[in-house]
């Protein structure tokens, strides 16, 4: 591939974090950054900004498992503050960062978090042990980098923010009272005046990127995901708590692509036309042809799922259990989560357990893609699902109610693939049974 595809420019992959187990937002992102450093981006910085520990174990896991390649790394905003240095003042602590400047005491309650046995994070908690109220930041050897307390007007009660900056000495060194001030300012100075273009698929962190404008700065906000949960009385689309500012305010970004073609208009329905938003649609890696098995029995089929309640597993379940009244199938399920309490009464109640087998989560079961007959897709909303892409690439049959977005900008019903109208699962289990009548000819010409 040229190396002079992509302009000359450092690329900076932006998410909120990154785990070994993360789902498929995670790994598309992984993916873009490697094709991209092989299509003349050279080095693509994949920046997090959670409070995780073991960025470096993590980046090795990932590579091992294949879903990091090329010239890619993990940056952790922590990790690269901890390696910035700021003498003490010659005139003494900051005044007004002084006066604000209130970190946590032994005297305090408090979680530690600790690498190789030294302690790089304090976190105080609300009466409830899940509110975040203030978080405190130390460098190697001990010394405070810096302290953010998100209860400053009262304490106990979430409100008012001060995040102070330490020198070298763990004195307070800068103020800043809201938190994108904070985030602006570490961009600036990671990156200076290089020209650099961030690419924000998080929803999480794509807010602190509104009102990022610079010279040097190019943004670009992928929207993964849904961005309407539902409609007023009156037809309008209700956007989602999460996406309501990045979509509302489009023209802050240079370019906003969605993934699909309905998204686009959905989004232009609501904010109207905008030049700077696109359809690029996402990849995967095409598996060797090789190691794919076309003719395979009919009666096995899949599911990949995260166990969290848009994902819906369960109906996934009710609806083999309808098909395999009719026509005996088997069903893997690879999948893990809050949701699994569910996945398994659904099981209980429909006697399902003698065909359905629950495997947890895997990180090869994408893999089984290249056996199994067909894959059963039950989200609520997705942008465009990872294991959609990779399913089709390998052969297997998707099996998916017609949800916004992505199965319906891929699956031609009845030619490679059922689309089921949302929640049906009668019309999935009788999807489930059509394919297993089809004759062998034309299953494998949907596979293909």
């Amino acid at each position: 591939m040229s190396s002079t595809v992509l302009p000359s420019s450092n690329y900076v992959s932006v998410t909120w974090g990154i785990r070994t187990d993360s789902g498929g937002l995670t790994v598309t992102l992984l993916h873009r950054a490697g094709i991209m450093s092989q299509a003349g981006a050279s080095h693509v910085t994949v920046l997090t900004f959670d409070n995780f520990p073991d960025y470096d174990q993590v980046e090795v896991e990932l590579r091992k498992m294949g879903r990091l390649f090329g010239d890619v790394s993990i940056l952790n905003l922590w990790d690269w503050l901890r390696g910035e240095s700021f003498p003490a003042r010659t005139t003494g602590a900051s005044t007004s960062a002084a006066k604000d400047f209130t970190p946590i005491t032994e005297s305090d309650s408090f979680e530690s978090t600790f690498r190789g046995g030294k302690e790089i994070s304090r976190t105080r908690y609300g009466a409830d042990d899940v509110t975040v109220l203030q978080v405190d930041h130390f460098r190697e050897d001990g010394t405070l980098m810096l302290s953010d307390r998100r209860d400053f007007r009262e304490r106990g009660v979430r409100g008012g923010r001060r995040i102070v900056l330490c020198d070298v000495e763990g004195n307070p060194y800068k103020l800043w009272k809201f938190p994108n001030d904070f985030y602006h300012w570490a961009l600036d100075r990671m990156n200076g005046k290089t020209p650099t273009t961030y690419i924000v698929d998080s929803k999480t962190a794509v807010n602190m990127f509104l009102k990022y404008r610079r010279r040097n700065a190019l943004t670009v906000h992928v929207i993964q995901g849904a961005h309407v949960e539902g409609v007023t009385s009156d037809g309008r689309p209700i956007l989602t708590e999460a996406r309501s500012k990045s979509i509302a305010q489009l023209p802050a970004f240079d370019l906003v692509a969605t993934l699909t073609k309905r998204q686009r208009k959905d989004v232009t329905d609501i904010v109207g036309t905008s030049p700077n938003l696109v359809v690029i649609p996402n990849s995967v890696p095409l598996p060797d042809p090789s190691s794919i098995t076309l003719e395979r029995p009919v009666d096995r089929g899949i599911v990949v799922a995260a166990f969290v309640p848009r994902k819906r597993v369960h109906l996934a379940i009710e609806a083999a259990s309808k098909a395999h009244a009719t026509s005996p199938i088997h069903l893997d399920v690879y999948g893990e989560g809050e949701t699994r309490p569910k996945v398994e009464a659904t099981i209980a109640t429909h006697s399902s357990s003698a065909f359905t087998t629950l495997h947890g989560y895997s990180t090869t079961a994408l893999g089984e893609t290249k056996t199994a007959s067909f894959i059963l897709i039950t989200s609520e909303t997705e942008g465009t699902p990872l294991v959609l892409l990779e399913g089709m690439a390998a052969g297997c049959i998707p099996i998916s109610f017609d949800i916004p977005y992505g199965p319906s900008d891929i699956i031609v019903d009845g030619v490679n693939g059922f689309l089921i109208p949302d929640g049906d699962t009668d019309a999935m289990a009788a999807a489930i049974v059509r394919l297993q009548s089809l004759p062998a000819e034309k299953v494998l010409a949907m596979r293909k």
